[in-house]
């Protein structure tokens, strides 16, 4: 059933396979000899090593170890109700797979349409799950589809999948408003939002703001945006780590006017200026790459060559700043080799 341009629902029943590939997915540890298992993440295993026997055994209560596998991954079929969620996309919004930004926004909106189906429908949160994954189509290849699907988690299912579907934008809406209202405000997400015990492995995958941006996009079509105060506090961890490395002949300024022949004046969130030349350096939004999120900026890119402008993707500043720094003052660099 198709809801709107870019959201598309339909049901089926499915044998499911759902595996745990445990914590930093590095699978578990299990005795073949005993059948004590453990994350194979743990600092200190013990199952490789001589270990107490999980269960009681009062002839010997110890495993002497040595029959160990690592790297177990743990899994379960089964027949359910399932609810498959089609989002496609339009340039400049990109949903290729395998990258971190998308596994971000979808595996937020998983969640939040999880929290908003079980509110609707008065089921405990363990009833209903979501995940994610390509459309299995050439548009999902090239990174302009991508499908959640929610399901039933009682094997053979319960119904409860087809009624989300039922529900239609309504369920989406509300899905949108958990991610846009956390009554902590928060940065990211936290547990009076998105975060649960359910899903305390994918904590850091949760942005409610980069869910918000794709599902806004999908519902009302709008382009994705940062949100302003987001985007200040980006650019200035950004500008503050620019100004530690101590560049040498390089200054820089925060939020700098400056003069765009054709264009005005523009405000430029960091300037880098040195001898040889100006340089504007902005940030674009995760599901957005190459796009500034300011509009000032996307003018003065698209049609001014007078001051180069560098774009920084948002969600690297926020997971990894030494590397974005690193790269910016790179490319910085090589702009400067370029005009020499």
């Amino acid at each position: 059933m198709q809801l709107n341009d870019h959201l598309r629902v339909h049901y089926t029943r499915q044998h499911l396979i759902v595996t745990n590939r445990g914590p930093r997915e590095e699978g578990y540890t299990y005795c073949t000899k005993c059948g004590l298992i453990e994350p194979t993440a743990l600092p200190k295993g013990v199952v490789g090593a001589a270990h107490r026997k999980p269960y009681p055994d009062s002839h010997d209560p110890n495993c002497p170890g040595g029959g160990a596998t690592k790297g177990l991954v743990l899994g379960t079929d089964f027949i359910t109700d399932v609810l498959l969620i089609s989002i496609s996309v339009d340039p400049p919004l990109t949903l290729t797979p395998g990258l971190l930004a998308t596994d971000v926004a979808l595996r937020t909106i998983s969640e939040a349409l999880t929290k908003a189906a079980c509110a609707r429908l008065e089921l405990e949160a363990n009833e209903l799950q979501a995940e994610y994954r390509p459309a299995l189509t050439a548009a999902g290849r090239d990174g302009r589809e991508a499908e959640i699907y929610l399901y039933d988690t009682l094997p053979g299912g319960a119904g409860f999948a087809p009624r989300v579907g039922r529900l239609g934008l309504s369920v989406f809406e509300e899905a949108l408003q958990i991610l846009e209202n956390c009554p902590e405000n928060c940065d990211r997400s936290c547990y009076r939002c998105l975060r649960s015990y359910k899903n305390k492995f994918e904590h850091d995958l949760l942005d409610r703001y980069i869910g918000a941006s794709l599902l806004r996009f999908a519902l009302t079509g709008t382009t994705p945006t940062l949100d302003a105060g987001r985007l200040e506090r980006s650019t200035d961890l950004l500008f503050q780590d620019i100004e530690r490395q101590g560049i040498e002949g390089l200054s820089l300024a925060r939020n700098k006017v400056v003069s765009v022949p054709g264009l005005g004046q523009v405000v430029a969130p960091i300037l880098a200026v040195n001898r040889l030349g100006e340089f504007v350096v902005g940030l674009h939004g995760a599901l957005t790459p190459d796009t500034p999120s300011d509009n000032g900026l996307r003018d003065m890119k698209e049609y001014s060559v007078a001051i180069p402008v560098i774009l920084v993707d948002e969600l690297v500043v926020r997971r990894n700043l030494p590397n974005a720094t690193a790269n910016l003052i790179e490319r910085l660099r090589a702009s400067l080799r370029e005009v020499t």
